[in-house]
């Protein structure tokens, strides 16, 4: 078979309506990353293949290289994660952590680590038995994302000088915590002004309405509303966090996803790590 041909293993994470019957995908391969393919007539009630690829869904994907756009040629169902779609609080965390995936992976950049921790933080997710799980479960899973691509927040020693004091703040210039001394002398501030985080287009809305896929041109889905809080922000000089949200973060990092519901988060302090996380992703993502 030709090279422009090939086979891989695949998470939709994105989907819309393209012309009359044809829909446009977005897939988080295993083999070559981030990348877009039409699937043509799958809208048709005659297609056998458009229910195989709803968006949190695990595929094998045949796909042929063309000019911009790959195309569907082939797709077989490996997992569904139904338990995803079927509670709202869920999609939501999906379509977050999938904001997430866009904001870093650009393209075509393939990582097998990457591809299976996406795997594995959906199917946590689908067994998630509350919103406040299914969000811990999503902020783990895109901190781990930040370590896989070298991005990972120091949180242990100040980031300017080393030392291990009483912590200041986080900058997300400087990739972690800041002593008083550092920041009060103005190091925490270098780097401001970096530039803003591009929107990501997140939520529900991103899966199934409209925008632009990759390499695609016009749409013709309609938008649903995204949920709160996926939009990524502009990344500050320097903020407050406290001695908990070090040691909740740490704690996110240490322990295996499926064991996230087992542990007794402070909210507080779980807010302040998706504060550092959104920034850390502003200044990093793409």
């Amino acid at each position: 078979m030709s090279s422009r041909f090939f086979t891989t293993e695949a998470l939709v994470i994105g989907s819309m309506r393209y012309r009359e019957a044809d829909r446009i995908v977005t897939l988080y391969t295993r083999d070559r990353g981030r990348l877009g393919a039409i699937a043509k007539g799958v809208r048709r009630t005659s297609s056998k293949v458009g229910g195989r690829l709803e968006p949190f869904s695990l595929i094998r994907a045949s796909l042929h290289a063309g000019h911009g756009l790959y195309t569907v040629v082939g797709v077989e169902t490996l997992r569904t994660f139904q338990g995803v779609r079927d509670e709202l609080f869920r999609m939501e965390e999906g379509a977050r952590l999938f904001a997430a995936v866009r904001h870093l992976f650009p393209g075509e950049e393939g990582s097998v680590p990457a591809f299976n921790l996406l795997v594995r933080g959906i199917a946590c997710l689908a067994d998630s038995p509350d919103a406040e799980t299914a969000a811990h479960t999503v902020l783990a899973t895109r901190l781990k994302l930040l370590v896989l691509l070298g991005y990972a927040p120091e949180m242990s020693r100040c980031a300017v000088c080393g030392g291990d004091g009483a912590v200041y703040g986080f900058s997300p210039s400087l990739g972690g915590v800041v002593c008083e001394a550092c920041a009060m002398g103005g190091a925490a501030r270098a780097g401001a002004g970096a530039p803003y985080g591009e929107d990501a287009a997140g939520g529900v809305g991103a899966m199934h309405g409209a925008g632009t896929p990759d390499g695609a041109g016009a749409t013709h889905g309609t938008r649903t509303p995204a949920p709160p809080d996926v939009d990524f922000v502009r990344p500050a000089s320097c903020f407050a966090v406290s001695p908990g949200a070090v040691a909740t973060l740490r704690a996110f990092l240490d322990r295996p996803l499926a064991k996230i519901e087992t542990y007794d988060f402070d909210e507080r302090a779980v807010a302040e790590v998706e504060q550092v996380l959104r920034q850390t992703l502003a200044y990093h993502g793409h």
